[in-house]
């Protein structure tokens, strides 16, 4: 879900007319990180015992 909304956010600040080429740079150089962090994180509890759960 959440890489879906990454995905929509970075099509929506390519479309944007607003922005500058550089602050679309910017931008993505953030959402880039985000898709790395979760990567990360996918990798850190790729264990089922280091997962999170709510029971």
């Amino acid at each position: 879900m959440i890489r879906n909304n990454l995905r929509v956010l970075e099509q929506k600040v390519n479309a944007s007319e607003k922005l500058s080429d550089a602050d679309k740079f910017d931008i993505q150089q953030y959402i880039t990180r985000c898709y790395g962090s979760l990567t990360t994180f996918n990798v850190l509890f790729q264990s089922k015992e280091d997962q999170f759960s709510t029971s």
